[in-house]
């Protein structure tokens, strides 16, 4: 979440400069200052902002008071996303725009005359006229001016410290973490004990061992607050007031970092590219027009052939960036930026310098002061999470590592404490707590995932050993998300458990094996996971080549003596070679063990092949991929909502509006920049309107309220300013970092409050009609946007959100379909020579049928799901009018039963791929009558009630459900899905009467028993989900009240 300071205004204290009866501090700077040539002095000044980060960090666009003219705007963009990708999600960033001074008077964008007095903007930049008799007396090479190559140097070098400060901390801090991982720690039982990363001395401090979060967001919060207290100093500090008399300005940088910074290193590196990105565009084709017309349309004013060079100009790149798939980012910096560039070219009243070509380059024009302030800023939000005093690199790839050795231990302990539970004698409340672990490394998971994204791309560039802990890192999340499936239905079946003679008996007779193989397959995953944390394995330590070799080989021992004694157990206890319907949750708990052990061992494998099977992408690559994903059309829908209100609060800033928008004000327009949403986000695009609008004036409000209360032109004054500013910017983004609903809230706070509060105490006062034209503006763009978005209707959240569980459900429903074959009206079995009804069903039968392997549905369900769940925390923000509410209840639950069929389904999905009888027990199973009877009474059922739920989420009135009576008596007398004890045992004596017993197994997992076993019960689960969401269904009150009605119409 993110914002600006909207088009149009200028920070308060833009370009104060010295006055008469200055102090001797400021006279002894002047003297130093005046002894410099102007050049000089321009490349001292970005080289002490530049080099000296650590004490003075950053610029931003300063604003005289009196001057409503600073700029800036908001950038939104989704951090787990998936890569441009977002998230899932959205992160808004800020661009600021500034008003410059034009010559002998300022104007507003409409052209308003203010005295120089009363602006405090001399000295910043210069009037058209000072501006050419610069370029005339200013030194050139090779053709450029000075100015242009200091320019270059800036950005340039902008990137290349911010490359190279991210690439340096990222390695050394994934370098420290291996470090630590390596001392693996061992307890008396030879079990290894849970890996605990020190703490920096910052998070000790706000009791990281109290509150993690809280202390990891405060920390990055306090680095925020304390470079922008000692980027105030210029304006608390008379002696250093004189860094605020060129191109750019501290105040600025401080709104840039406040919207740049955000989650981790890699993330805010990306923020700072779009950020720079968004702003480059719009400069350089500042600098075409004004390299054409070099006057805009003063000398030939409205109609005139420029003036209508810059209106097509104008329309040609705004029409581009609305219909483009630009990044979120770069859109709304470049249109809120190109609105203020373009409403100075169109004004025949602007006197404002612009550098006439990019050959004529001054850094006090007025479109490159705000990009030098954008460079400086950038590379300022990036630094500080790279080095900090008594802190750590807070990158992306280092909490991956921390999160992948932590998951792979915590699955260990999981289940040496299942096991310990589930060979008992009676089921103990200790399950509950196993759920509850179970559901937070399924967070931790998730986490994982998410720090393996676009973030930590940018902390590493898929360059070097980074980008090798990256890969693999993200290939062991796979093996770890699939553990983890087995897992939690592992968990889930222990529930069901009655623990009947039977099972204990089983169960005591294979109990030292299942240790044996949880603890031998909990070491590898965790040398495993270790190598990935490091890059690959090495000679010496933890992942030596030759110990984790040892290690596969002792789990691939304790598979074959625990095969050999389920196997043996199972014929002492039930008296078959087969599964019976007593065992089928026992030869599903040690078929998920065993394939735990298993999925460890091949990432075992996998590591010592010391080769990387993801894709990586370059910088070069990544920059044409992204390039050729830009040229896709957005649609017509976001294109047409968008430009309507862009262009209609063009109109109105272009014209003014009466006395209350002076003509010629682009803060409108370039505030509608950031208010677009995207399909499907209008709920949120509500919110946030309205947060910015708290965010605005609360933070004017209070910035100018602290200002007046604590600084003032004395040594405590001086100290009041910059501690104000320290504490302020530390509560608004601790608020933006935490909280989900005032997050956006906070930024606004932190942004708007430091455009106020980073005055001199001899710049005059902050006039409260400043703070009123911002709320003015703000909620003129607000009102723009609404227009447009009700004349081209955004897709409703709850419908999209309903759209989308279908998909999903309906990918279910097909994989059910292709797991059983079900859709017979082609021939599934072609049968070899000789005639059918002279074969035997036995092995030699099926191995001759040619069926389609199975597929994966897992990626696709995934998706789907991540999708719906976002777009369902949408819902209920979308303001409903004359729609009832959205039924969040209703939706939480049918989505997490949905989630739990489409896990069923991929767990069956990889039992039998990870079998080792190619696919007979599959085969089997599909032509066995009764499994076919029960997958087709299943897919049956789930389909109507899928769709009785998506047609209940999108009622959206109390009036009864316009449904079929025939199809809701039916469902209600029909009796709640489940496998029968019978029909398990003829499902059982169908499958396996056709396969042969196996005398010895090198694993359970490719056992055909124990493979149909994960089948039921894995259909029980899906039959269960089902039953949920339609006892969910029918709970609805328009539900029943349609039942009723038809009853009485019947009457």
């Amino acid at each position: 979440f993110g914002s600006s300071l909207g088009p149009g205004r200028l920070p308060s204290t833009f370009g104060s400069h010295r006055q008469e009866g200055t102090p001797s501090s400021q006279l002894e700077a002047a003297y130093w200052t005046s002894s410099m040539s102007s050049s000089s002095k321009r490349v001292l000044i970005i080289a002490v902002v530049l080099l000296s980060a650590a004490s003075v960090e950053a610029n931003r666009p300063c604003v005289p008071k009196g001057d409503p003219k600073l700029v800036s705007k908001l950038d939104a963009l989704a951090c787990d996303a998936p890569e441009s990708e977002v998230p899932a999600s959205h992160l808004m960033q800020v661009s600021s725009q500034v008003f410059y001074r034009t010559g002998s008077e300022v104007k507003f964008a409409g052209g308003k005359p203010l005295n120089n007095s009363d602006s405090g903007l001399q000295g910043k930049t210069v009037s058209a006229a000072e501006g050419e008799e610069k370029l005339k007396s200013t030194n050139r090479w090779l053709g450029f001016t000075v100015d242009f190559w200091i320019l270059l140097a800036v950005c340039i070098g902008g990137c290349v410290v911010c490359a190279a400060f991210t690439i340096l901390a990222v390695n050394i801090a994934t370098a420290n973490r291996i470090a630590f991982f390596q001392q693996v720690v061992f307890d008396e039982d030879g079990k290894i004990q849970k890996p605990v990363l020190p703490r920096s001395t910052v998070q000790r401090l706000f009791r990281y061992d109290l509150n993690p979060l809280f202390a990891v967001r405060s920390d990055m919060a306090s680095r925020v607050a304390v470079t922008s207290a000692v980027l105030s100093l210029p304006y608390f500090v008379p002696s250093l007031a004189w860094m605020n008399d060129y191109g750019f300005s501290l105040q600025y940088s401080v709104v840039i970092i406040c919207f740049t910074v955000y989650q981790d290193l890699g993330t805010t590196l990306s923020l700072a590219w779009y950020n720079f990105a968004g702003t480059v565009l719009p400069v350089l084709n500042a600098l075409f027009m004004y390299g054409m017309y070099p006057e805009g349309s003063t000398d030939g004013g409205e109609w005139s052939a420029a003036w209508w060079f810059g209106m097509v100009d104008f329309l040609i790149v705004i029409i581009l960036l609305m219909v483009m798939k630009w990044p979120v980012g770069i859109r709304m910096f470049a249109v809120s930026w190109q609105a203020y560039f373009s409403m100075c070219f169109l004004n025949p009243g602007d006197t404002t310098h612009y550098s006439p070509g990019i050959t004529n380059i001054l850094l006090e024009g007025a479109a490159v002061g705000p990009l030098v302030g954008t460079v400086i800023g950038c590379v300022l939000s990036v630094v500080p999470l790279c080095l900090w005093p008594l802190g750590t690199t807070l990158c992306a790839l280092g909490q991956a590592q921390e999160l992948a050795v932590e998951v792979a231990w915590s699955e260990g302990n999981l289940w040496k404490h299942m096991i310990k539970n589930y060979t008992g004698k009676e089921r103990s409340v200790i399950v509950d707590k196993l759920l509850g672990e179970c559901l937070a490394n399924k967070h931790r998971l998730d986490a994982l995932a998410g720090c393996l994204g676009a973030n930590s791309w940018w902390e590493c560039f898929d360059l070097g050993r980074t980008a090798r802990i990256r890969a693999h890192l993200i290939e062991s999340s796979k093996k770890l998300v699939f553990m983890h499936d087995w897992l939690r239905s592992a968990v889930r079946t222990m529930f069901d458990e009655e623990f009947e003679d039977h099972h204990d008996e089983l169960m005591g007779l294979v109990a030292p094996q299942l240790t044996k193989l949880c603890d031998h397959t909990s070491r590898l995953l965790y040398r495993t996971t270790l190598a990935a944390a490091e890059g690959g394995v090495a000679p010496l330590g933890s992942t030596d080549p030759d110990v984790l070799s040892k290690d596969v080989d002792a789990v691939m021992e304790a598979q074959a003596e625990l095969a050999a004694a389920f196997l043996s157990a199972r014929r002492k206890v039930y008296g078959s070679n087969s599964v019976t319907t007593d065992s089928i949750s026992e030869h599903f708990f040690v078929t998920a063990l065993s394939l735990y052990g298993q999925y460890a061992t091949q990432f075992a494998e996998y590591m010592l092949e010391n080769k990387t099977t993801t894709q990586q992408s370059g910088i070069l690559a990544s920059l044409w991929t992204g390039t050729m994903d830009m040229m896709a059309f957005t649609g017509w829908g976001f294109t047409l909502r968008s430009s309507i209100g862009f262009f209609l609060a063009f109109f109105v800033g272009y014209h003014g509006l009466a006395d209350i928008i002076t003509p010629y004000n682009g803060t409108p327009a370039g505030t509608t920049a950031y208010l677009m949403a995207s399909d499907g986000a209008a709920g949120s695009a509500i919110m946030k309107n309205i947060a910015r609008f708290q965010g605005t004036a609360g933070g004017s409000l209070l910035g100018q309220l602290i200002w007046g209360t604590v600084v003032w032109c004395s040594v405590w004054g001086t100290i009041g300013g910059v501690a104000s500013m320290l504490i302020f910017e530390y509560f608004a983004m601790f608020l933006y970092f935490s909280s989900a609903n005032f997050g956006y809230v906070g930024v606004l706070l932190g942004a708007y409050g430091a455009e106020h509060l980073m005055i001199s105490c001899q710049s005059g006062d902050d006039s409260t009609s400043n703070v009123y034209s911002v709320m003015q503006e703000q909620m003129l763009a607000i009102v723009a946007v609404t227009i447009g978005d009700l004349l081209i209707g955004n897709t409703s959240p709850g419908v999209a959100a309903a759209q989308t569980f279908f998909s999903m459900t309906e990918t279910i429903q097909q994989g059910l379909q292709d797991f059983f074959c079900l859709n017979r009206t082609q021939e599934v079995l072609l049968v070899g020579d000789g005639d059918i009804k002279r074969k035997s069903s036995n092995k030699s039968y099926y191995s001759f049928a040619a069926i389609k392997d199975v597929e994966f549905h897992r990626d696709s369900i995934l998706g789907d799901y991540s999708m719906a769940k976002f777009i369902g925390h949408e819902a209920p923000l979308e303001p409903r009018w004359y729609r009832t509410a959205w039924r969040e209840t209703l939706w939480n639950s049918v989505i997490s039963n949905a989630f739990g069929a489409g896990s069923a389904l991929s767990v069956m999905e990889y039992a039998v791929w990870e079998g080792a009888s190619k696919g007979l027990a599959r085969r089997s199973m599909i032509v066995s009558s009764t499994m076919e009877a029960t997958a087709k009474r299943l897919t049956d059922r789930a389909s109507k009630v899928f769709l009785l739920a998506q047609k209940m989420l999108t009622h959206e009135n109390e009036m009864a459900l316009p449904i079929s009576a025939a199809v809701t008596d039916k469902m209600m007398g029909e009796s709640s899905l489940k496998i029968s004890d019978e029909d398990a045992k003829l499902i059982i004596e169908e499958v396996m009467g056709t396969l042969e017993a196996p005398d010895r197994l090198g694993a359970l997992a490719e056992d055909d028993a124990c493979q149909l076993a994960v089948v039921i019960q894995m259909l029980r689960n899906t039959m269960a989900n089902v039953n949920d969401i339609q006892d969910k269904l029918f709970c609805q009150p328009e539900l029943l009240a349609a039942k009723g009605n038809r009853r009485v119409k019947s009457a």
